[in-house]
């Protein structure tokens, strides 16, 4: 080696120390943010109730990373710092007497912001469920403050709002504007036994998601007597073009209360005010208490030396390393982008602006006819800060003991996947059986399970999903001796969730990559031609193989 080329590499070597020793000391920006996810309203001739839910979200970032946030590559600058966050969920609660005092009562961190919503002693109340991954109380007014409700034995079926149109001006109550009232189904948030019974109490109530507007303010107006109050409330306008998103700026920016005999004045309820900063020391208690911590066990000081090792290998043999490169971390970034557990918090079609309405509803009456009935609507979150959001409505057949999803997924900078559905059903022994109208993704054979069993029918009809699951889950349960498990709730189906969630981690880190991504790339190209069936049977043929063998050998030693 020349001396001018010693030299270059010294100064090249010097430079990215520099640069890299800058990225991780550079100070950064700890940031919060809040997003009304949902409004809900109950009000009488005497009292009026307003419960806010609040998502509360904390992110850190330096000046360099915030640049890169969007580039295809920025997941890199996780060598030196990454992207920490944690997310809160809190209910506030309003109450507004017919005489216009207006009192706020911020409730306990651990009350629920879903549950049953009932009446007791004419008071109003939140009973929360009790399948939920921490323990949640619910909260009642007692005539002067809100007390704290334990959960129910068992949470009861709860329904979820139905969208608002966005072009409304003056808003009415959910129980007037609904015509199957008298019908037999849940109106969206009230069950018609609930609805009855504020009904004959004269209590209205309202559901806001934050569309109700479309950058012009819709108001609800609220009767006290002889008292008239004004909810308004404005969403932002809807987003033109590309750009970055921000989940900050959808929704709800102000809701207001106002009225000629408000004691105060008018009062902003809601206001959008977007990411505010904290302290270091604030935002690392919230992230300890929230988040998931990220702990480096690399310093700085050896990240440095490593890099400039690499780069000194990069300006060899770049090409090849590039490469090696490529397949050596691959799983390590498939399994740190992959979920370790699953929350549920219900949802609503109204927060999902790109769900096809048309399609829920169809699937909807096809698995009312076969029978199942409805356990809850929900966007499954994720420890993961990959998952794309997503909308599903969960049904059980009590008879057949099998778990009906429907189902759309909204990726990111991308055009919403379609609306479809899949039958699932659990067996014994760990066995799983799950039959679906979407094609499978080519990445999805990274994941395979052993006993998890799963076949798709792009050309099927819900039915005929149905009929095709039945008769092979009684094939399987005869040929492995098994049977179907008969556990029908939110709870089981909670559970079998969680635990797909860490069998596929362990599938991915038994999968051997160097055959695992060519796979990928091959079903790639046999998925672009449909076929009418995708089959994966995991170990199912050979263990029945084994048993009957089995069967066969004890036969013949008692001949």
């Amino acid at each position: 080696m020349d001396k001018k080329k010693a030299i270059s590499i010294l100064v090249a070597l010097a430079l990215v120390a520099i640069a890299v020793t800058g990225f991780i000391m550079w100070p950064k920006k700890y940031t919060v943010g809040q997003h009304m996810a949902q409004a809900v309203v109950f009000w009488n001739d005497h009292d009026a109730f307003l419960f806010l839910t609040v998502n509360t979200t904390g992110r850190s970032r330096n000046i360099l990373q915030e640049k890169l946030e969007g580039i295809r590559y920025s997941y890199l600058t996780l060598l030196a710092g990454g992207f920490s966050n944690f997310n809160k969920q809190d209910m506030v609660a309003y109450h507004l007497a017919v005489s216009g005092q207006l009192d706020r009562f911020p409730l306990p961190e651990n009350t629920a912001t879903y549950g049953s919503w009932g009446l007791i002693d004419g008071q109003l109340q939140l009973t929360p469920p009790s399948s939920t991954t921490r323990a949640l109380t619910g909260t009642r007014w007692d005539g002067e403050k809100f007390v704290t409700v334990a959960p129910l034995h068992k949470a009861p079926a709860q329904a979820q709002p139905q969208p608002q149109a966005n072009t409304d001006s003056t808003l009415k109550a959910d129980d007037l504007t609904d015509d199957a009232n008298n019908g037999d189904d849940d109106d969206g948030f009230l069950t018609k036994a609930a609805r009855q019974e504020f009904k004959d109490a004269g209590w209205h109530y309202k559901v806001l998601s934050g569309y109700e507007s479309n950058g012009a303010e819709a108001t609800l107006p609220i009767k006290l007597g002889e008292n008239t109050f004004n909810l308004g409330i404005q969403a932002f306008p809807p987003k033109t073009g590309g750009g970055h998103f921000d989940f900050l700026t959808y929704g709800a920016g102000t809701i207001q209360l106002s009225g000629d005999k408000l004691a105060s004045g008018p009062q902003t309820i809601w206001n959008q005010q977007g990411w505010q900063p904290i302290t270091r020391e604030d935002f690392e208690r919230l992230q300890a208490r929230y988040g998931h911590a990220f702990n480096r066990r690399q310093t700085a000081s050896s990240l440095i030396w490593l890099v400039a090792l690499l780069f000194l290998v990069f300006w060899r043999f770049g090409s090849w390393i590039h490469l090696l490169f490529s397949f050596a971390t691959m799983k390590q970034k498939v399994l740190k982008n992959m979920a370790t557990a699953f929350s549920f918090p219900p949802a609503t079609p109204a927060q999902f602006p790109f769900l096809d309405l048309e399609a829920l509803g169809r699937y909807t009456r096809a698995f009312e006819g076969m029978g199942f009935t409805k356990l809850l609507d929900f966007s499954l979150v994720s420890d993961s800060p990959n998952l794309p959001p997503s909308f599903c409505r969960l049904m059980v057949h009590t008879r057949y003991h099998c778990f009906g999803e429907l189902s759309q997924i909204f990726p990111k900078r991308q055009k919403p996947f379609p609306f479809k559905c899949s039958i699932q059903s659990c067996l014994q022994n760990g066995w799983t059986l799950s039959f679906s109208d979407r094609k499978p993704q080519a990445a999805s054979s990274l994941i395979r399970r052993r006993k998890a069993m799963g076949i798709c029918m792009p050309e099927a009809n819900p039915p005929e999903l149905l009929q095709a699951l039945i008769k092979m889950r009684d094939q399987v349960c005869l040929d492995l001796g098994i049977q179907a498990l008969n556990d029908d709730t939110l709870e089981a189906y909670i559970a079998k969730t969680q635990r797909s969630a860490t069998e596929m981690r362990e599938a991915v880190q038994n999968k051997s990559f160097v055959k695992g991504v060519p796979e990928v790339y091959l079903r790639k190209l046999s998925l672009i031609q449909s076929k009418p069936e995708y089959v994966w049977l995991g170990d199912y043929p050979k263990e029945a193989e084994q048993r009957k063998q089995g069967f066969n050998t004890f036969a013949a030693g008692a001949r």
